[in-house]
């Protein structure tokens, strides 16, 4: 693994070359993962790099698993182009814009949480209702590996639960609906729409591979700049490392490397 602090003057080429964009997963990545997804925290000293850096780039972006209304409470900076539920739903001109083609999965998911319920909430499994998606979490049960198997299980025997894709990520298992919308897709729109020249992408998670893949595919062209930035912790799966240019040894890296940022890239430079 090629870590990130020994390769600077590699990163700086690429943050240097305007217009660069800044374009991150929350969870594991901006902030420490914590026993419940309401006791994530984003760390005072990332938010001050952040906002410090909203002004000086053309994009400083989220993209981001959780609804975009909780995605903005957590981050909290003015400014970021939010991108919740895995880019099914953005911030658009100080609302939420659901993207269409969600629509029908809504009804398919509440079917799902009627037949799985009964199963495997009695098992202490907390159902997280995102609309057009399901989170199934199960990290504070102390048989999570038998839980996990439970919970695929059932998933499998579902009727309404088999029009979804099933993620898995760490501790978490999720339902979402088979379209071409992905962390992947939305970084791809967001380097496009902004014309950016650079970009670099930290994430954490198998969730993140796609835009990953997305960063390194168009950094093959020669015309953009690219970085996929991975997160790496004691639970971080081995793709997301194999899937990386650069490695960072957790969130307190992340935060040394946002000011890393803000003190290379000068106001106005972009």
């Amino acid at each position: 693994m090629n870590y990130l602090f020994e390769n600077l003057d590699k990163i700086k080429d690429v943050v240097l070359e305007a217009p660069f964009g800044l374009i991150f997963d929350v969870d594991g990545t901006i902030a420490e993962i914590a026993p419940t997804a309401e006791a994530v925290k984003v760390a005072p000293a990332v938010k001050e790099h952040l906002a410090s850096l909203v002004p000086r780039l053309p994009l400083v972006s989220a993209i981001s698993g959780r609804l975009i209304k909780v995605l903005r409470e957590l981050v909290g900076v003015d400014g970021v182009v939010y991108n919740g539920n895995h880019g099914l739903e953005k911030w658009v001109s100080g609302r939420v814009e659901v993207r269409p083609e969600v629509q029908p999965y809504v009804a398919k998911i509440q079917a799902a949480i009627k037949e799985l319920g009964p199963v495997l909430q009695p098992r202490g499994v907390r159902f997280e209702d995102k609309g057009a998606g399901l989170v199934f979490h199960y990290r504070t049960l102390p048989d999570r590996e038998e839980v996990r198997e439970a919970i695929l299980q059932a998933i499998s025997r579902s009727p309404a639960a088999q029009p979804f894709n099933i993620d898995k990520a760490r501790t978490v298992i999720e339902l979402r609906p088979p379209l071409e919308i992905s962390k992947g897709s939305v970084l791809r729109e967001l380097i496009e729409g902004y014309n950016l020249k650079s970009a670099v992408y930290l994430g954490d998670d198998v969730a993140d591979i796609g835009a990953f893949n997305v960063m390194r595919e168009l950094s093959k062209s020669g015309e953009f700049a690219g970085l996929a930035l991975g997160v790496i912790g004691e639970e971080t799966p081995p793709d997301v490392a194999e899937s990386v240019d650069f490695v960072l040894r957790g969130v307190n890296e992340v935060a040394a490397f946002l000011g890393w940022l803000v003190e290379t890239i000068p106001p106005g430079s972009n």
